[in-house]
């Protein structure tokens, strides 16, 4: 067993230890703030404090992990073996860096809770955190760190055993309009008719009459397609649905209507569903229970996966909030501006309560991209999204994570306007049945 020399024990250093050592390489581990205790004992063992003490593993600790307040805190940038990190130290010590300081910070969104000017819908921007900063939001940074740690490891201790973990992936998509047209009561289409004709939109018109006297499926019913694409490759696929009251962000089917009940349960015979917890669930989350079993009552289960409509969470009330309504497994953690890892992981991780101090139940999955990152980014062309899906896919491959990409059912549909995207779609799913090979 790993003995590790730690001077103050914490919740901090317990969450970042059992994610590296437990979760990650499957290794048993105990602490020990006894200094004779640790020179004493003949196995393997590290030193994370501040001073070396003979020629054991020694990490030299910055204080983040021994306290228990947020702080202004925003860790330089260094280079150490060809890679990025933070809390860098001197040459004492044998990693170079304080890795569990720096996943820790990364991990728990430390910079998430300082005070921050938020984009228009509210949400921490990307542009200002440290790996956007710095130019390492696309790479999975403390997946790299931890294997930086694992190869001094077997340097140092051999016979030490790790677990293996493997590359796999798993599709999303998100319901906020389940479809165009269908669907929507008289009313509702006799308002889209009148400002199709303000617009001159004869396609749109001609589309709404075919679609509701059922001469042709809904522009965006990519269902079937979806079904088949899932159950001929054996992917991993969670559905997300928006049950919302109706608002300016917020424009699904009521969740009585038909069409929707009718669509979850068609969904269930071939994936995993979740709750799309509304726009306004960050300000009311109580709204979230609603929402959610609304679902569980169509869905006859318990509903225990979830993301934020918009991508939009405050820290760490959503989350919070979200344990308390029964989700074990949220899928948020993106920015809905930028592809790359929020968190500079592509694994699963336990959310960290910062501001209670404690680690809770809720898994946070990280997602790699969404393609409405680059719908909104004019600055890629064709080439360039398909390089940046497959430079994100191989960063995740090589560290033996979990790609996830975000989807909507209109964008890839047969609809005209989004051909392209469902050709990328079709392509990224290639990608990924090479990989998992």
């Amino acid at each position: 067993m790993l003995l590790i020399y730690l001077p103050q024990h914490t919740s901090r250093s317990k969450y970042i230890f059992d994610r590296i050592f437990t979760e990650e390489f499957g290794v048993l581990y105990h602490t020990t703030n006894a200094r004779d205790e640790f020179e004493k004992y003949t196995q393997e063992k590290i030193n994370y404090s501040s001073a070396r003490f003979t020629n054991e593993l020694f990490i030299k600790s910055h204080a983040l992990l021994a306290e228990n307040s947020i702080s202004p805190l925003t860790p330089p940038v260094s280079f150490l073996q060809q890679q990025k990190v933070l809390f860098a130290n001197d040459a004492s010590c044998d990693l170079g860096f304080d890795i569990f300081s720096a996943a820790f910070y990364m991990l728990s969104r430390y910079e998430e809770y300082l005070p921050f000017i938020p984009d228009k819908y509210g949400r921490f921007n990307a542009k200002n955190s440290v790996a956007f900063k710095n130019n390492f939001l696309k790479t999975p940074l403390v997946d790299y760190w931890v294997e930086m740690l694992k190869q001094i490891l077997q340097k140092k201790i051999p016979h030490l055993v790790f677990k293996l973990s493997k590359f796999n992936a798993i599709v999303t998509y998100d319901i906020d309009v389940a479809y165009k047209f269908k669907g929507r009561s008289f009313w509702r289409n006799m308002e889209s008719t009148a400002k199709d004709l303000l617009r001159l939109d004869l396609n749109n018109i001609k589309e709404r009459i075919k679609t509701l006297n059922n001469t042709t499926k809904d522009p965006w019913d990519s269902y079937d397609y979806l079904k088949e694409i899932i159950t001929k490759n054996n992917l991993s696929s969670i559905f997300f649905f928006l049950l919302a009251d109706k608002s300016a962000n917020d424009r699904n089917l009521d969740y009585k209507n038909p069409a929707m009940k009718s669509l979850i349960n068609k969904i269930k015979t071939f994936s995993s569903i979740g709750i799309h917890p509304s726009f306004k669930t960050s300000l009311f989350p109580e709204k979230i229970f609603k929402e959610k079993q609304r679902l569980e009552e169509i869905y006859g289960e318990n509903i225990t996966k979830s993301r934020q409509h918009f991508l939009k969470f405050i820290l760490p009330d959503t989350f919070n909030y979200l344990i308390k309504a029964g989700i074990a497994e949220d899928y948020s953690m993106s920015y809905a501006t930028h592809p790359g890892f929020r968190a500079g992981t592509s694994k699963a991780f336990y959310f960290y309560d910062l501001k209670n101090e404690k680690q809770t139940t809720l898994r946070i999955f990280p997602v790699a991209f969404m393609e409405g990152h680059f719908m909104q980014q004019k600055k890629f062309t064709k080439d360039t999204l398909l390089q940046t899906i497959n430079d994100l896919a191989h960063e995740v491959k090589k560290m033996n994570g979990t790609f996830i990409s975000i989807w909507h059912n209109h964008t890839v549909s047969d609809s005209a306007e989004f051909l392209y995207w469902r050709q990328v779609h079709e392509k990224v799913i290639e990608q990924i049945i090479a990989m998992q090979d």
